[in-house]
């Protein structure tokens, strides 16, 4: 390539190569900007030069095989022997991964050296890049390139940013503007497709240079400059029926939406997370949770105005805006930079507020839809796991008919194909058994000293009392898909399974009898043994070694019975009995 560029237009080394690829970049940004397979496709080349490809492929391609590796020796003892050769006695793989990630460095700092790339980030304006412009030459989905677009551009602000919080601000004056004209449009002389425009394609902007910042400092940048003045905007523009839920959210967490391109840097993809480290003085993981509740809160209302939906319209307009504002919550509980219990302690009703707006847009959505859109499942079921984790006293709080519902969808995620779903309904029955498990458990003992019983326990073992069909039925479940299925995540299906055998001794009991009873008289002493196995040496708790003794026993029973049942089959109705 470097040859045949030599000859045709008399480059000779990198440097002229890489002011050639950015001269045609601006070119093609600031004259075909009504073209969108142009823009497009050059935005997606700056966006490889910002992350330093070729380089940066070779380096996700090492770094994936080398966490693969690690992941084969922990699953295979037999493999650690040959990846202590890789990575530990011949640290081959990780010198080889050091000098990519040193040439990516070096390309970077090529490239901000270079004038195209100079000006680009001084004059990043509709005036210069008419595709950045909200004028009805261009469609809302054209705007999508924007996101990219400063994705780019912020990367290559990144290589020599630092601490300068005066360059920051000057890179953000063009945003600045934007921010101020929207105000004065929303306040004087309101036109509802030009400011929808100018705030989507300011929301996109956001992301994208939220996206790029994943370090503390450089985040903190953009929290300053955010706080709080654009930030109590923003709800009070949702309230004009704009279909953006992620203005503020998608800023401050869109580290949680991952590109292809980065997908497999998962070093560098977990370390972004570190950008949410505040000081231990600083309030701003409060304000970042009030902002992030606000925002939701606001968007709900206005998802739950809209009424009854056709169903080509329930997604683009409910169902979409849904997944983003679950995906948002999730983001901010599991973010560790704030602690929930002092809102209720200062009498702070956001986190109330939020997790009651959880509710509502819940209750709206079917069962069917939660399961039939992928990106909405994916939002709710890691949410709900989250919450059930970490706020079971929420969960607890709920009225029947609520709990009735998220039961009722966990039961049907149980059999999801998509094994993020059906792993998060695995762990949320898990923490939800753990807890009435150990409710339970202490209203057995004899108190040492005095204690008060939990009203919170009480609830829920209350409501199991009345509804005891609910983990019986999800019991049957876990039992069919271990013997029965392809079961793609053994693990996370044992968890819940030993406590609901726990709870549920008698119906495992009939569970086991129904089966057996169902096959061969030959065959029945075997499908016996394989039952005795199963919990020969599980004791009556939930601790990690009791959970682990049963995981193990759980791989040796799916084998065992997959074998035994296969010699002549099973009827399909046994199948059905399971399920029942």
């Amino acid at each position: 390539v470097y040859a045949r560029m030599s000859e045709v237009l008399g480059i000779a080394d990198d440097n002229q190569v890489l002011e050639t690829f950015m001269a045609k970049i601006v070119t093609n940004l600031k004259y075909w900007g009504q073209c969108e397979p142009v823009i497009s496709r050059t935005l997606q080349f700056l966006n490889d030069l910002s992350v330093g490809y070729p380089f940066n492929c070779i380096s996700q391609v090492c770094t994936w095989y080398l966490q693969q590796q690690q992941q084969n020796s922990s699953e295979d003892s037999k493999n650690k022997k040959s990846y202590n050769m890789f990575c530990g006695i011949n640290p081959v793989g990780y010198i080889i991964l050091f000098s990519l990630k040193s040439i990516t460095y070096i390309l970077l700092k090529k490239l901000v050296k270079i004038d195209a790339v100079k000006f680009m980030l001084k004059n990043h304006t509709s005036k210069h890049f008419p595709f950045l412009g909200v004028n009805n030459n261009y469609g809302l989905s054209d705007l999508r390139c924007r996101t990219t677009f400063y994705t780019a551009l912020t990367r290559l602000l990144m290589v020599d940013l630092g601490e300068d919080e005066d360059e920051f601000e000057n890179f953000m004056l063009p945003l600045t503007a934007s921010f101020e004209t929207l105000a004065q449009i929303f306040n004087n002389s309101f036109k509802q497709e030009e400011a929808k425009r100018m705030l989507i394609g300011l929301a996109r902007d956001l992301r994208g240079i939220a996206f790029a910042l994943n370090t503390k400092t450089s985040y903190t940048m953009l929290f300053d400059w955010m706080y709080p003045y654009y930030t109590m905007t923003m709800p009070a523009l949702c309230t004009e029926g704009y279909q953006v839920p992620c203005i503020s959210l998608i800023v401050w967490h869109s580290g949680e939406e991952e590109t292809k391109l980065n997908e497999l840097m998962c070093n560098q993809l977990k370390l972004q997370s570190q950008r949410l480290n505040f000081d231990v003085s600083s309030p701003n993981g409060i304000l970042l949770f009030r902002e992030a509740s606000k925002m939701i809160c606001t968007y709900g209302n206005e998802i739950l105005s809209l009424g009854t939906l056709s169903k080509d319209q329930v997604y683009p307009l409910k169902l979409k805006g849904i997944s983003i504002c679950y995906s948002a919550l999730r983001s901010a509980l599991c973010g560790n930079y704030v602690s929930f219990g002092v809102f209720k302690l200062y009498g702070d009703n956001h986190f109330d507020n939020v997790l009651q707006a959880f509710v509502k847009m819940l209750l709206s959505v079917s069962h069917s839809d939660l399961l039939q859109y992928r990106k909405l499942s994916q939002s709710y079921y890691p949410l709900l796991e989250c919450l059930t984790q970490d706020h079971m006293s929420f969960i607890t709080s709920l009225e029947p008919h609520v709990l009735m519902y998220i039961f009722t969808s966990i039961s049907e995620g149980l059999t999801a194909f998509d094994t993020i779903v059906s792993s998060s309904c695995c762990a949320s029955l898990d923490y939800i058994v753990t807890y009435l498990f150990k409710h339970i458990a202490k209203e057995g003992k004899k108190p040492l000293r005095r204690r008060e019983v939990s009203q919170d326990g009480q609830r829920l073992l209350h409501f199991m009392q009345q509804n005891s069909e609910v983990l019986r039925q999800m019991m049957s479940i876990l039992m069919n898909t271990i013997i029965f299925e392809d079961c793609r995540n053994q693990w996370s299906v044992s968890r819940p399974l030993l406590g609901l055998i726990l709870l549920n001794e008698k119906y495992f009991s009939e569970l086991r009898a129904g089966l057996i009873n169902s096959q061969p008289a030959d065959k029945q002493e075997v499908l016996h043994q394989c039952f005795r196995n199963l919990m020969e040496g599980v004791e009556q708790n939930l601790l990690i070694k009791n959970r682990d003794r049963f995981t193990q026993n759980m791989s040796v029973f799916r084998r065992d019975m997959a074998e035994t049942l296969r010699c002549e089959g099973i009827s399909e109705s046994t199948n059905l009995e399971m399920m029942s």
